[in-house]
């Protein structure tokens, strides 16, 4: 039996839900306290009680969303299946994380909101990644064999460099619409291939 939330915790998730929609439709400079207030059905003295500014705010919202990502994707080796059958549903996945977890919309407005701090941008974009999670599945297709023995913090880097490039930042910078179709299953073909090519054993 699920544990009813107070009305303090309804209000906290209330606000959160708000302003995720804010920010994905305004951005983080034009995103208004007073519609997330609104939206809310909330006052604005409640918004303050629960988050000090828009700042905090904008990362509260983000760090709930990388949280229940976290809690939820986890990729479980299996030696039954191939290593590029595992790597696909793998990049599937993840693109799911990113275009309906987070979004695009709300991925720009990260990227575009901490270009002004940049640490704080670098720490954010790499969590929408399940960055855990795909180096626990290299390192036990390391120990099966199935990929070269090397660092597996390292093939995380380059798969999450490889995944950018292809499914991120064309996105990010209105390059190219969101992935569907085939384009995307050929461009989720192409990330395994030359992933398996650098770190699959022969």
């Amino acid at each position: 039996m699920e544990k009813k939330l107070t009305r303090s915790q309804q209000k906290h998730l209330d606000i959160i839900n708000a302003a995720k929609e804010e920010f994905i439709e305004h951005g983080f400079l034009a995103a208004n306290m007073d519609r997330i207030t609104a939206s809310a059905e909330v006052s604005k003295r409640t918004l303050y009680r629960h988050f000090e500014s828009k700042e905090i705010l904008f990362e509260s919202v983000l760090t709930i969303i990388n949280d229940s990502v976290n809690e939820s994707v986890s990729y479980q080796f299996d030696p039954d299946k191939t290593t590029e059958e595992q790597l696909k549903a793998l990049a599937y996945k993840e693109i799911d994380v990113l275009y309906k977890s987070y979004g695009i919309s709300l991925a720009r407005t990260i990227v575009i909101e901490f270009l002004r701090q940049p640490e704080m941008a670098k720490n954010l974009i790499s969590n929408i990644y399940s960055i855990r999670a795909i180096t626990q599945w290299f390192s036990a297709a390391v120990e099966a064999g199935r990929l070269k023995s090397e660092d597996p913090k390292l093939m995380t880097e380059v798969y999450v460099s490889l995944f950018q490039g292809l499914f991120f930042w064309p996105q990010i910078m209105n390059l190219d619409a969101e992935l569907k179709g085939e384009a995307l299953h050929q461009k989720v073909d192409t990330l395994t291939a030359v992933f398996i090519q650098s770190y699959g054993m022969k």
